[in-house]
């Protein structure tokens, strides 16, 4: 009994001392229910240290405790320990709480079970635990569900319970639902009152889905009844306020916190820093910023990045590099962002070459350049006219195995453009649409003065209708080509492409189609792209006779349709359940010497997997291999 009493004791001293770790005291757990312990130790001490496992930091602190629970499990079920323990509705909740921290809800719920079947019963610290867990799963229906049974196992929900179904509501975006289940809480009768939690949560939704109005709303309301904003509460309506552009609302809680007993933190201090500088009023950041010296508090990285980048963009470089300065001799240290943020300062400053060096310094330290490094680089040499620098930056960007995005490509298109080398902007627009990215409009616009510039009106008029068509902008391109023409501008097979395609896509297939007219009146040539574009709008809207009419007249015309321009009806048909005509244009397909591939027949397989009729099923299946393996001795 002395002995048992003794380790309980260490037991106990070693979990409070805050510094045990996983390895001891999973030593200690079977040293507790070692066969050589002749009295059972005392199954609190067991909750006691399974609760001190769980504070640890190791990373399989929560699976270590649900291994231990299932040791603790078989002791209660054999006698070969010689210890006979007895679980309490405290140790099922530990384990249940860990499961639910693992990730593992259905761990959770078979703990429950266990718990009720052997009489422990349950208690709301369980249920909170797998409502919470739920919720971070964004299973609201289940955490609903839990909810609603709590009262028939004799459990009544707490404040905590609906806060976080609350909180698990507003994040998956369902902010209505947690506003409802708010005055639910706030009814007359009602056992909860909605706390600083309960509110901060509903403004934290609101600010989330940019309703700031109904978030300072909510806040006022908080204060009418009497409820005390915490930090957290002002901090995230202080950032909503400042990032819907509301500055002089987000300074007046900042001043009011102190009315509130509210102390404000390093986030309140950076939240205000950074929104102030992003609404362009740099020196009252500056003068947060020495505020927050005078209350000792700690300026972190997000804080000195935020002033650094508000200078930069006011034009105050120098400023910024002492901040930086002062950011090193405070021991911070400086990231990618930062860097970003002083290269960008100097190059807008027009200190290219100070802003080359800050790039150097940047790469010895360790950092490697991003994208926009290399963007804000490269749109400084552009705007100089110093091309061939610019085209280094960019090969030293594709050499490091960095994507370009249309911003770098589109700072390149401006400056041969600006040159006057609207050859080579063509040939890097050529890039932009092989690389398979999409010319915004702002690659459009350049192009086309480009083109202006130098009389290329031909050129000019084929992107714009070729730009206005990617951009979805396709009545004004009709306008634009309907103008070409009778100006006597003639624009060739790509540019009318383009244009067919973005009225397929809008569902204007019998437009696209009178083009091809407009395209023979003026003596530009259709080719197979142009066909199989007005084909693949007629089968988009299941205008399936239409689309095979057109089929046979490309054929007349001279033009074979290809593999794609056949699968596009295939596919048309079995969509519509017409698989018998499916195989028909399988067999004309091959009677023009053209090879269904894999993907057809796979649109067969899965369009029979629909049909009902197993006859007609084994048929069409049967008729499918008889093709297969004709095309097998073609092959």
């Amino acid at each position: 009994m002395t002995k048992t009493r003794h380790l309980e004791k260490l037991v106990r001293e070693r979990c409070l001392a805050g510094n045990l770790q996983l390895e001891e005291a999973v030593s200690l757990f079977h040293r507790l229910l070692s066969p050589n312990t002749h009295h059972p130790p005392s199954i609190l001490t067991i909750n006691f240290l399974l609760k001190s496992i769980a504070k640890t930091k190791h990373s399989s602190r929560y699976s270590t405790v649900v291994n231990l629970f299932s040791c603790l499990k078989r002791t209660t079920r054999t006698r070969d320990t010689g210890v006979s323990l007895s679980l309490t509705i405290h140790t099922f909740g530990l384990a249940i709480d860990c499961c639910c921290r693992m990730g593992r809800a259905d761990l959770g719920f078979c703990v429950l079970g266990q718990s009720l079947r052997e009489g422990c019963g349950v208690d709301t610290i369980m249920f909170g635990s797998l409502i919470r867990e739920l919720c971070t799963r964004k299973r609201m229906r289940d955490a609903a569900k839990v909810l609603a049974k709590m009262p028939l196992l004799g459990c009544a929900p707490n404040l905590i319970i609906y806060n976080t179904l609350m909180d698990g509501y507003c994040r998956k975006g369902n902010i209505r639902m947690g506003l409802e289940l708010f005055r639910l809480m706030s009814k007359e009768g009602s056992c909860f009152k909605p706390n600083a939690v309960t509110f901060g949560t509903l403004i934290h939704g609101f600010c989330r889905e940019g309703e700031i109005a109904v978030a300072t709303e909510m806040f006022e309301e908080m204060v009418a009844k009497g409820v005390m904003p915490n930090v957290n509460c002002c901090n995230i309506l202080i950032d909503g306020l400042f990032k819907n552009g509301d500055v002089l609302a987000a300074r007046k809680v900042f001043e009011q916190m102190p009315s509130f007993g509210v102390v404000a933190d390093l986030y309140t201090y950076s939240s205000l820093i950074d929104g102030l500088c992003k609404n362009g009023d740099v020196t009252a950041a500056q003068q947060v910023f020495e505020q927050m010296s005078v209350h000792g508090i700690v300026a972190d990285l997000y804080t000195y990045n935020s002033l650094i980048d508000g200078l930069c963009k006011n034009g105050d470089v120098i400023g910024a590099q002492q901040v930086f300065e002062e950011m090193s001799v405070h021991g911070i240290v400086a990231d990618l962002y930062t860097y970003n943020s002083l290269i960008d300062g100097l190059c807008s400053h027009g200190d290219t070459n100070c802003a080359f060096r800050m790039f150097d310094k940047m790469v010895a330290e360790g950092l490697g350049p991003n994208v926009v490094t290399y963007n804000i680089l490269t749109h400084s040499l552009c705007s100089q006219g110093n091309m061939n620098c610019a085209l280094k930056m960019f090969e030293e960007m594709i050499a490091k195995r960095l994507v370009p995005d249309v911003y770098t490509y589109n700072d390149l298109i401006l400056g041969f453009c600006n040159v006057g080398d609207i050859d080579k902007a063509f040939v890097v627009y050529e890039k932009v649409v092989n690389s398979g990215l999409h010319a915004n409009v702002y690659t459009y616009t350049t192009l086309l003065k480009g083109c202006c510039k130098e009389g290329d009106f031909l050129r000019a008029s084929e992107l714009l209708i070729h730009g206005l068509s990617v951009i979805g902008e396709w009545k004004c391109a009709i306008r634009v080509l309907r103008e070409m023409v009778n100006q006597g501008i003639s624009p060739n097979v790509v540019t009318f492409n383009a244009l067919m395609n973005a009225l397929c896509k809008h569902r204007q297939t019998c437009e696209a189609e009178k083009l091809v007219g407009i395209m023979e009146d003026i003596g530009v040539e259709p080719d197979v792209i142009t066909y199989t574009t007005v084909l693949q709008g007629y089968v988009l809207e299941s205008h399936l006779g239409k689309a095979t009419e057109l089929l046979e007249r490309m054929a007349s015309k001279g033009i074979e349709p290809d593999q794609h321009s056949y699968s596009i009806l295939i596919n048309g048909y079995c969509k519509n359940g017409r698989i018998n005509e499916a195989l028909r244009m399988v067999d004309k397909m091959m009677h023009h010497g053209l090879k269904p591939n894999d993907v057809i027949f796979d649109v067969l397989l899965n369009a029979v997997s629909n049909c009902k009729n197993p006859d007609e099923v084994k048929q069409i299946i049967s008729e499918i291999g008889d093709r297969q393996c004709h095309l097998g001795c073609v092959w």
